[in-house]
Protein backbone atom coordinates (compact mmCIF):
# COMPACT_ATOMS: atom_id res chain seq x y z
CA UNK A 1 0.00 0.00 0.00
CA UNK A 2 1.43 3.34 -1.00
CA UNK A 3 2.33 5.80 1.73
CA UNK A 4 0.14 8.92 1.87
CA UNK A 5 1.48 12.02 0.17
CA UNK A 6 2.03 15.04 2.42
CA UNK A 7 2.16 18.67 1.36
CA UNK A 8 5.55 20.29 1.84
CA UNK A 9 4.08 23.71 2.64
CA UNK A 10 0.87 25.10 4.08
CA UNK A 11 -0.11 28.38 2.44
CA UNK A 12 -2.51 30.66 4.25
CA UNK A 13 -3.89 33.69 2.44
CA UNK A 14 -4.23 37.00 4.28
CA UNK A 15 -6.06 40.01 2.89
CA UNK A 16 -3.54 42.60 4.02
CA UNK A 17 0.02 43.03 5.19
CA UNK A 18 0.48 42.87 8.98
CA UNK A 19 2.28 45.74 10.63
CA UNK A 20 5.42 45.17 12.73
CA UNK A 21 5.85 41.61 14.01
CA UNK A 22 6.47 42.74 17.57
CA UNK A 23 3.62 41.94 19.93
CA UNK A 24 4.29 45.09 21.95
CA UNK A 25 4.16 47.41 18.95
CA UNK A 26 1.62 45.60 16.76
CA UNK A 27 -1.83 47.05 16.08
CA UNK A 28 -3.45 45.00 13.32
CA UNK A 29 -5.81 42.05 13.67
CA UNK A 30 -4.13 40.29 10.76
CA UNK A 31 -0.84 40.45 12.65
CA UNK A 32 -2.44 38.56 15.51
CA UNK A 33 -3.18 35.71 13.09
CA UNK A 34 0.56 35.38 12.48
CA UNK A 35 1.37 35.67 16.20
CA UNK A 36 -1.01 32.83 16.99
CA UNK A 37 1.37 30.37 15.30
CA UNK A 38 4.57 32.19 16.24
CA UNK A 39 4.01 33.05 19.90
CA UNK A 40 2.54 31.30 22.92
CA UNK A 41 0.65 33.38 25.45
CA UNK A 42 0.37 32.87 29.18
CA UNK A 43 -3.19 31.60 28.90
CA UNK A 44 -5.48 30.86 25.98
CA UNK A 45 -9.22 30.71 25.41
CA UNK A 46 -11.32 27.66 24.61
CA UNK A 47 -14.20 27.73 22.08
CA UNK A 48 -16.58 28.41 24.97
CA UNK A 49 -14.40 31.45 25.88
CA UNK A 50 -13.17 29.88 29.12
CA UNK A 51 -9.50 30.35 29.97
CA UNK A 52 -7.17 27.39 29.48
CA UNK A 53 -3.54 26.79 30.40
CA UNK A 54 -0.73 27.55 27.97
CA UNK A 55 2.54 28.93 29.35
CA UNK A 56 0.86 29.39 32.71
CA UNK A 57 -0.35 26.04 34.03
CA UNK A 58 -2.52 27.41 36.83
CA UNK A 59 -3.45 30.73 38.41
CA UNK A 60 -5.40 32.09 41.35
CA UNK A 61 -6.51 35.44 42.75
CA UNK A 62 -6.11 36.55 46.34
CA UNK A 63 -9.31 37.05 48.32
CA UNK A 64 -9.12 40.84 47.89
CA UNK A 65 -8.54 40.58 44.12
CA UNK A 66 -5.27 42.47 44.28
CA UNK A 67 -2.81 39.64 43.66
CA UNK A 68 -2.74 37.15 40.80
CA UNK A 69 -0.36 34.21 41.29
CA UNK A 70 0.64 32.10 38.28
CA UNK A 71 2.57 28.87 38.09
CA UNK A 72 4.50 28.51 34.85
CA UNK A 73 5.17 25.62 32.54
CA UNK A 74 8.62 24.10 32.89
CA UNK A 75 10.79 22.88 30.01
CA UNK A 76 9.78 25.64 27.57
CA UNK A 77 12.41 27.38 25.46
CA UNK A 78 12.20 30.27 23.05
CA UNK A 79 13.21 29.76 19.42
CA UNK A 80 16.73 31.00 20.21
CA UNK A 81 17.15 28.52 23.07
CA UNK A 82 16.56 31.03 25.86
CA UNK A 83 14.56 29.35 28.64
CA UNK A 84 11.08 30.57 29.49
CA UNK A 85 10.77 31.10 33.23
CA UNK A 86 9.60 33.64 35.79
CA UNK A 87 12.47 36.01 35.01
CA UNK A 88 11.55 35.97 31.31
CA UNK A 89 7.92 36.74 32.13
CA UNK A 90 8.90 39.66 34.36
CA UNK A 91 11.13 41.04 31.58
CA UNK A 92 8.27 40.76 29.08
CA UNK A 93 5.78 42.60 31.28
CA UNK A 94 8.36 45.30 32.00
CA UNK A 95 8.92 45.77 28.27
CA UNK A 96 5.19 45.92 27.54
CA UNK A 97 4.69 48.56 30.22
CA UNK A 98 7.78 50.67 29.67
CA UNK A 99 8.87 50.45 26.04
CA UNK A 100 8.00 53.95 24.73
CA UNK A 101 6.52 52.48 21.55
CA UNK A 102 4.49 49.78 23.35
CA UNK A 103 0.79 49.60 22.55
CA UNK A 104 0.15 47.20 25.43
CA UNK A 105 0.50 49.85 28.13
CA UNK A 106 -3.23 50.47 28.49
CA UNK A 107 -3.94 46.73 28.57
CA UNK A 108 -1.59 46.34 31.55
CA UNK A 109 -2.35 49.67 33.20
CA UNK A 110 -3.86 47.98 36.27
CA UNK A 111 -0.60 46.10 37.00
CA UNK A 112 1.38 47.80 39.74
CA UNK A 113 4.15 45.19 39.73
CA UNK A 114 5.02 41.64 38.78
CA UNK A 115 7.61 39.64 40.69
CA UNK A 116 9.24 36.24 40.40
CA UNK A 117 8.34 34.08 43.41
CA UNK A 118 10.60 31.27 42.25
CA UNK A 119 11.90 29.96 38.95
CA UNK A 120 8.41 29.07 37.73
CA UNK A 121 6.02 31.18 39.77
CA UNK A 122 5.10 34.86 39.51
CA UNK A 123 2.84 37.25 41.35
CA UNK A 124 1.02 40.15 39.68
CA UNK A 125 -0.05 42.93 42.03
CA UNK A 126 -2.78 45.19 40.67
CA UNK A 127 -3.77 48.70 41.72
CA UNK A 128 -7.43 47.71 42.00
CA UNK A 129 -9.35 44.53 41.18
CA UNK A 130 -9.27 44.03 37.41
CA UNK A 131 -11.64 41.49 35.90
CA UNK A 132 -10.13 42.04 32.44
CA UNK A 133 -6.52 41.13 33.24
CA UNK A 134 -6.78 37.43 32.38
CA UNK A 135 -8.32 38.34 29.03
CA UNK A 136 -5.45 40.73 28.33
CA UNK A 137 -2.93 38.01 29.18
CA UNK A 138 -4.66 35.67 26.71
CA UNK A 139 -3.90 38.14 23.91
CA UNK A 140 -0.82 40.07 22.79
CA UNK A 141 -0.06 41.42 26.27
CA UNK A 142 0.45 37.82 27.37
CA UNK A 143 2.46 36.64 24.36
CA UNK A 144 5.99 35.93 25.50
CA UNK A 145 9.08 37.06 23.58
CA UNK A 146 12.69 36.01 24.09
CA UNK A 147 14.33 38.57 26.43
CA UNK A 148 17.69 37.72 24.89
CA UNK A 149 16.40 38.61 21.45
CA UNK A 150 14.48 41.76 22.30
CA UNK A 151 17.32 43.12 24.42
CA UNK A 152 19.77 42.65 21.56
CA UNK A 153 17.46 43.85 18.78
CA UNK A 154 15.76 46.82 20.45
CA UNK A 155 13.13 48.35 18.19
CA UNK A 156 14.30 46.11 15.33
CA UNK A 157 12.96 43.02 17.11
CA UNK A 158 9.94 42.88 14.78
CA UNK A 159 12.21 42.27 11.78
CA UNK A 160 13.09 38.82 13.17
CA UNK A 161 10.75 38.00 16.07
CA UNK A 162 11.68 35.25 18.53
CA UNK A 163 8.86 33.64 20.52
CA UNK A 164 8.18 30.11 21.80
CA UNK A 165 5.29 28.94 19.60
CA UNK A 166 5.03 25.79 17.50
CA UNK A 167 6.41 27.68 14.48
CA UNK A 168 9.47 29.93 14.31
CA UNK A 169 10.19 32.90 12.07
CA UNK A 170 12.23 32.37 8.88
CA UNK A 171 11.75 35.43 6.68
CA UNK A 172 9.39 38.21 5.67
CA UNK A 173 9.10 39.82 2.27
CA UNK A 174 6.83 42.85 2.58
CA UNK A 175 3.55 42.65 0.66
CA UNK A 176 4.45 39.13 -0.42
CA UNK A 177 4.91 36.51 2.31
CA UNK A 178 5.90 35.60 5.84
CA UNK A 179 7.59 32.23 6.19
CA UNK A 180 7.50 30.21 9.41
CA UNK A 181 8.80 26.72 9.98
CA UNK A 182 8.09 24.13 12.64
CA UNK A 183 10.00 24.44 15.90
CA UNK A 184 11.48 21.06 16.79
CA UNK A 185 11.87 21.90 20.49
CA UNK A 186 8.29 23.04 21.02
CA UNK A 187 7.11 21.82 24.43
CA UNK A 188 3.80 20.51 23.07
CA UNK A 189 5.28 18.84 20.00
CA UNK A 190 3.65 15.45 20.67
CA UNK A 191 0.17 16.92 20.14
CA UNK A 192 1.33 18.57 16.91
CA UNK A 193 3.13 15.55 15.49
CA UNK A 194 0.77 15.02 12.57
CA UNK A 195 0.85 18.71 11.75
CA UNK A 196 4.61 18.74 12.00
CA UNK A 197 4.86 15.79 9.60
CA UNK A 198 2.39 17.14 7.08
CA UNK A 199 3.33 20.82 7.16
CA UNK A 200 7.03 21.36 7.92
CA UNK A 201 6.73 24.98 6.84
CA UNK A 202 3.96 27.56 7.00
CA UNK A 203 3.95 30.16 4.25
CA UNK A 204 1.65 33.06 4.98
CA UNK A 205 1.00 35.06 1.80
CA UNK A 206 -1.27 37.95 1.02
CA UNK A 207 -4.33 37.56 -1.22
CA UNK A 208 -3.15 34.01 -1.87
CA UNK A 209 -5.20 30.93 -2.47
CA UNK A 210 -5.27 28.53 0.44
CA UNK A 211 -3.89 25.19 -0.76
Amino acid sequence: MAAPAFAADLRIGLQEDPDVLDTDQARTFVGRIVFESLCDQLINTAPDLSFVAELATEWSWSADGLELTMKLREGVVFHDGTPFNAAALVANIDRSQNLPESRRKSELSSVASVAAMGDYEVKFTVKAPDATLLAQLSDRAGMMLSPTAFTAAGLDFGAAPVCSGEYKFVERIAQDRIVLETFADYYNADEYIQLLLQNPKVLVGYDAEVV
